[in-house]
């Protein structure tokens, strides 16, 4: 324990199995730093876990005078900066990111100048978060690495006041033209003749802006006419609770494509509705990104096998290993010729006792719902809910990104036995392994438990292998943008 807790303060990874024991591990860092006077973060993957990491720690450091505080989504402003002026903080490391990029946002707002100014002075409101000195992080691997290709974003709506007066004028322009005489339909294409677009020229004079080029202007027109008399309500679109619902596209079709949707936009200010618009981003950054920010950074993980590597590349950080590796629950493999034949079999499993059904996509689960009334939880699985029993069947639906997820699912709920249940339709197994359902399979499209070992391997290989490279291109992606923006400053 005491060496496990010696790594981590002098920052790297350490694998210890049981979750008690990382914690301990974790603690008795974060003392040792917080008595050396540095500000601790003890990061975790979720708000429950950091809640439930603070209770751990807190009245053990309460005894020593050490404040241990908790930032969580619900967290209101002001309780938020008080818990940060604690020297220990637990939260969840996607909160603690957001509350970065939000004192990044005010910071660099529009008046930097002023903003400046106003730091010198004293005047302008002290920031939030302290300096990021010490992260300590829990469950490294699924914080680290697993959440790594998720960016942490701050959005917001975008201003749509000026589109909309476009688009409105654009439509009181259109009105005032008039069919056979201003414009006509031929093959399908509305086209406006010359007396009107020497009417369009004089209406638009005291418009100026955008009205002024005549082909942009006569391009919205012509989208206004038709959204004024050629799409109707309630055969090309509908609208619901003042939104304007358009029919989806047929199978095999391509997305709207910009004068698509500019022709929506235009139906929408015709009925009265909302724009459709996409959020705006103010702030966005990669998790590595934001880790590399502390002066030093730590986690404790169950198992860092084959991670290696991606840990050293993208935190500079070795792994150690504290205590024996216990021996893993090997799951059984069955592989199914189709998806139905696959629910069929955990339908089965369900009914010949209690299990708990993990799967790795809403989509899976949801399917599983309608067949089956078992408990199904998504993975990874960092802790059981209270009050589950003990000895339950764990049943693996679908092939998960890394094998170890399995593991810690299976530690999570002190799983008696486990089986993983695959189909050559599952889109991580079909496209590469497809044809070996053609080598033999039973009566009821199962394939011989051999062939359903070595599919199970090589999916699981081929999955793992496609996230390594998707954090290896986002590492590389990070470096070459800390190069292009090193005279320029962050890149928040």
């Amino acid at each position: 324990m005491l060496a496990a807790a010696r790594w981590l303060a002098r920052g790297g990874i350490v694998e210890l199995d049981d979750p008690a024991s990382r914690r301990h591990a974790l603690a008795l860092a974060a003392l040792a730093c917080a008595l050396h006077g540095d500000n601790v973060h003890l990061l975790a993957a979720s708000d429950a876990a950091a809640k439930s990491l603070a209770a751990s720690i807190a009245p053990l450091f309460l005894r020593l005078g050490i404040r241990v505080a908790c930032v969580a989504r619900d967290t209101a402003a002001a309780a938020r900066r008080e818990a940060y002026a604690a020297p220990v903080v637990c939260a969840a490391h996607r909160e603690l990111a957001l509350d970065y990029l939000r004192e990044g946002i005010q910071a660099g707002r529009p008046g930097m100048l002023r903003t400046a100014l106003e730091r010198l002075s004293g005047t302008l409101a002290p920031a939030v978060l302290p300096r990021l000195q010490y992260a300590l992080v829990e469950d490294a691997d699924l914080v680290m690495l697993d959440d790594a290709q998720a960016p942490v974003v701050i959005a917001a709506q975008a201003d749509q006041s000026r589109e909309r007066l476009m688009y409105e004028q654009a439509l009181e322009l259109a009105r005032a033209l008039a069919p056979d005489t201003d414009y006509t339909v031929e093959e399908g294409a509305i086209r406006l003749t010359q007396p009107a677009a020497r009417l369009l020229e004089r209406l638009v004079a005291p418009l100026g802006g955008i009205w002024s080029a005549r082909s942009r202007r006569e391009e919205l027109i012509t989208w206004a006419l038709e959204a004024l008399h050629f799409v109707e309500r309630d055969a090309d679109y509908r609208v619901e609770n003042g939104r304007v619902v358009f029919l989806p596209p047929a199978e095999g079709t391509q997305e709207p494509e910009p004068d698509e949707l500019e022709l929506r936009k235009l139906v929408e200010v015709k009925e009265g509705c909302r724009l459709s618009s996409r959020p705006e981003v103010l702030a966005r950054m990669s998790v590595p990104r934001f880790f590399g920010r502390y002066a030093r950074v730590a986690g404790a993980c169950a198992d860092a096998r084959g991670l290696e590597h991606d840990f050293w590349s993208l935190y500079a950080l070795r792994t150690a290993r504290a205590g024996a590796r216990p021996a893993g629950l090997t799951p059984a493999c069955r592989v199914f010729l189709t998806a139905a034949a696959k629910r069929a079999a955990v339908v089965e499993h369900v009914r010949a006792g209690a299990a708990v059904i993990a799967v790795r996509s809403r989509a899976e689960a949801q399917a599983l719902h309608a067949t089956c009334q078992g408990e199904i939880v998504m993975l990874p699985v960092l802790q059981a809910p209270a009050g589950v029993q003990e000895g339950l069947d764990l049943l693996v639906a679908e092939l998960p990104l890394a094998r170890r997820h399995i593991a810690q699912a299976c530690r999570a709920y002190g799983a008696s036995a486990c089986t993983l249940l695959l189909s050559l339709e599952d889109d991580a197994v079909g496209g590469r392994f497809a044809w070996i359902a053609r080598l033999g399979a039973g009566p009821s499209g199962e394939l011989s438990p051999r062939r359903a070992r070595w599919i199970a391997r090589g999916a699981q290989r081929a999955a793992e292998r496609a996230q390594r490279l998707a954090r290896q291109d986002l590492g590389a992606r990070d470096r070459a943008l800390d190069d292009l923006l090193a005279v320029s400053g962050r890149g928040e």
